[in-house]
């Protein structure tokens, strides 16, 4: 493991971008070890979204948290990480001209973000048909046998309201089973039992002991169904 040199001491406030404007304490390791990760953060300086669209574009929040990411096999630790989901980037910050810059999205295997409530993303490949696969950013919730996979996106739509923002974001969340390269879509209970490959009553076994929620608590429905399914085949 690495750490990577992009981590700088910060202070997180309620404006603006969330740093002070005081020297970064990081900037002469920075210089030294640009270079040597060119490869990770050639995708250029980050564009903000229209100040006339409320709310931000990112996961959970817009300020910068310390994460992991993994590029090359190489596991690079305490990298200050931002997750644009409405255009699926992955960004960090740039110290010495105090910049929001691009990771290489087909360059990432994986990352974590979040220090307090750590979620796990992995790039997938390919996901034929699926419009909002983008870059390939999946938070991974389970692992195993069959895995499930959550894309968080976000779009945009008309306020309808006087006001200064014309737009306003919207989040959704997909949900996904994965079986070695394959990848299902789960809208209905009836596509995870047909791809898992499931009878009726195995299938109803597995919430015997839980009452869940397919519509209201889709994720703790299908990470109920995902490790009935993997204990039984271990």
């Amino acid at each position: 493991m690495r750490t990577l040199f992009f981590y700088i001491y910060f202070h997180v406030t309620l404006i603006s971008f969330g740093f002070a404007q005081g020297e970064f304490s990081y900037q002469h390791a920075y210089r030294e070890n640009i270079l040597l990760d060119q490869e990770i953060v050639t995708g250029g300086y980050y564009v903000d979204p229209a100040k006339n669209i409320e709310g931000h574009p990112y996961f959970t929040d817009r300020n910068f948290e310390n994460g992991k990411i993994k590029i090359n096999d190489l596991l690079y630790e305490e990298v200050p990480l931002l997750y644009d989901i409405w255009k699926d980037e992955i960004l960090t910050f740039q110290p010495i001209y105090k910049k929001k810059i691009l990771v290489r999205a087909d360059k990432v295997q994986e990352f974590v973000i979040g220090e307090k409530d750590a979620k796990k993303f992995v790039r997938i490949a390919e996901n034929s048909g699926y419009s909002f696969h983008r870059n390939g950013l999946y938070e991974l919730i389970s692992e195993g046998k069959v895995s499930l996979l959550a894309k968080h996106y976000k779009q945009t739509k008309d306020t309808r309201d006087v006001s200064k923002f014309s737009d306003v974001f919207y989040e959704k969340t997909d949900y996904f089973l994965k079986k070695g390269d394959e990848l299902q879509l789960i809208r209905k209970k009836k596509q995870a039992r047909e791809f898992l490959d499931m009878d009726k009553k195995a299938f109803k076994d597995v919430f015997k002991s839980q009452r869940i929620s397919f519509k209201d608590q889709r994720e703790a429905y299908l990470l109920k169904l995902v490790s009935g399914y993997n204990s039984r085949e271990q």
